[in-house]
């Protein structure tokens, strides 16, 4: 029998099995809720095995075999299809609820972690601007955060019918960016242009015109400084007069501009970064030691980990419950260990701890796994390192927000399909990639044999003060016969690692997990001159 009522998590107020099963219908009758037949059937399912106070039955396994037909011997580790499905109904329901569902009395939620449904009271929004990320625990103090609003496209095709395009684009972008936590997102409803509103206390703004021609739809989009009015970037991207492609349109141009505006090497943080330098580390506001983690994932060298650390170790004092900052301490000393920075001998003690704390803090958080699975990967927890870098793409699964950090990990820990088909997305869709994940892909042609291919992805490597830099050309170089090369290299690393020939074996196994590939880096490197000793 269906409850005549229930309660919400965090929620007082009793609602009932009626009014959740109105508010569902017209959540599926609703023009702007964009999910797929299945999806559908994914959300009625588990509202009403909720309602009929089956909520503890709702798992992969259920839903994977009652709503999309699997069988018996269903295993969600080979088929990941309800976490991918989910995945992208809390898309389709976060969409709605931005655009046709904003005013609705109730709200339907499926948090992430778990498949049952949550239905809370939704007080109904009558300001110019809709705040997106007002409530995400992780980010601490708000006003130390840099906020963008992002204002509906202007509709100059001469049709009045596409209007909804500007809107629907506008919130696209919204929904993607405030995925990127560290970013406040205010999205500009379209009667704020028609009247006077206030200037909101955003440092940019984004938006844009929507255009037609005979080829289709052209959108020009920029982003300006509030304060300047300066536009810092722009772009044009184009798409045909298809209806069914313009939803497919929408989603893959806002997960391209997200990424280059606000990722980690987006435009916003490189922009900010610049500015954080004049701070003392230890006077930083917490984002400020953010973007100096920033600045030493741009170079990785010692000039900008120390006053990263510092930073980031104040942060962590005054906000302890921000589990971004305890997560970047993890990245931080989990590199000082693998990449051997000295004092740092034992840092993997701590880069554990804090990774871990930091996931505990934000058990959603696709960063905070990231890096978890990537100290788990130096502590040679293989098995668990794996689990987490899959849970953190199906965290994420169709952002392109740390996608490469994501594919790179993948690649190291084995995934030889998965993980360099990743790594080529990336790089077709996103121009602000981190190019670490080429020495994934070096290693992938290690494992294969094809050394003409790893000397392409070594044209492409970056950090020449990391000694990664010149050992991968070593080991390639040696490989290839080229040993007169291969020696300037070896020559290189040693000046960079004077004890590279007694730590270099620790320090190589660090990042490549597998012992044919390691042997062929050995071969390559003697094969240039440097001899390397037993361990």
């Amino acid at each position: 029998m269906i409850e005549d009522s229930l309660k919400a998590p965090g929620d007082s107020s009793s609602l009932s099995a009626e009014r959740v099963l109105r508010q569902l219908q017209r959540i599926l009758d609703s023009q702007e809720f964009h999910a797929t037949k299945r999806q559908r059937e994914f959300l009625q399912f588990v509202v009403d095995e909720t309602l009929a106070g089956r909520a503890e039955e709702i798992k992969g396994y259920t839903i994977a075999t009652q709503v999309f037909g699997r069988q018996e011997d269903f295993d969600q580790a080979l088929d990941p299809i309800v976490s991918i499905q989910a995945s992208q109904l809390r898309r389709a329901l976060e969409r709605y609820y931005l655009t046709g569902g904003s005013q609705d009395p109730i709200r339907v939620d499926i948090p992430k972690g778990t498949y049952v449904p949550l239905f809370q009271e939704q007080k109904a929004i009558d300001s110019a601007e809709i705040s997106l990320n007002a409530e995400v625990p992780d980010l601490g103090n708000q006003e130390m955060w840099p906020t963008l609003e992002i204002r509906p496209f202007r509709n100059l095709t001469g049709a009045p019918e596409k209007d909804y395009l500007g809107m629907g684009l506008a919130t696209e972008l919204a929904v993607e960016i405030a995925r990127f936590q560290e970013i406040r997102v205010l999205l500009r409803k379209p009667r704020a242009q028609e009247k006077s509103v206030p200037d909101s206390v955003a440092l940019y703004h984004l938006g844009g015109i929507i255009l037609a021609d005979k080829m289709g739809i052209k959108l020009i989009v920029h982003l300006t400084d509030s304060k300047t009015h300066h536009q810092i970037w722009g772009e044009t991207y184009r798409s045909d007069f298809d209806a069914a492609q313009m939803i497919t349109f929408e989603e893959e141009v806002a997960r391209v501009i997200a990424a280059i505006i606000a990722g980690e090497r987006g435009i916003i943080p490189r922009i900010l970064s610049i500015k954080s330098e004049a701070s003392r580390p230890f006077e930083s506001k917490t984002y400020d030691a953010i973007l100096r983690y920033y600045q030493y994932d741009r170079s990785l060298d010692l000039i900008h980990f120390l006053p990263a650390l510092q930073a980031l170790e104040h942060a962590a004092r005054i906000e302890p419950e921000c589990g971004l900052v305890w997560s970047m301490l993890g990245r931080l000393y989990g590199n000082a260990y693998s990449l051997d920075f000295p004092g740092f001998e034992a840092g993997l003690e701590k880069a554990l701890a804090f990774a871990e704390r930091g996931a505990a803090l934000t058990p959603n958080n696709q960063r905070a796994i990231a890096i978890l699975a990537l100290v788990r990967m130096f502590a040679d927890e293989l098995p668990a390192a794996r689990a987490d870098i899959e849970k953190a793409l199906a965290v994420g699964s169709n952002s392109l927000f740390l996608l490469d950090s994501i594919a790179y990990l993948m690649t190291l820990l084995g995934e030889w399909e998965k993980g360099p088909a990743l790594i080529r997305k990336v790089i077709k869709l996103n121009p602000s990639y981190n190019t670490l994940v080429h020495y994934a892909l070096w290693v992938d042609c290690l494992r294969r044999e094809d050394y003409d291919g790893a000397y392409v992805e070594t044209m492409a490597l970056r950090w020449q003060a990391v000694f990664w830099y010149p050992l991968v050309k070593a080991a390639t170089l040696g490989l290839l016969g080229r040993d007169k090369e291969g020696k300037q290299f070896a020559e290189k690393l040693l000046k960079l690692k004077p004890h590279f020939p007694s730590r270099g074996l620790a320090l190589i196994r660090h990042y490549v997990k597998f012992e044919d590939i390691v042997g062929r880096v050995i071969e390559g490197l003697c094969k240039s001159g440097l001899i390397l000793e037993d361990e």
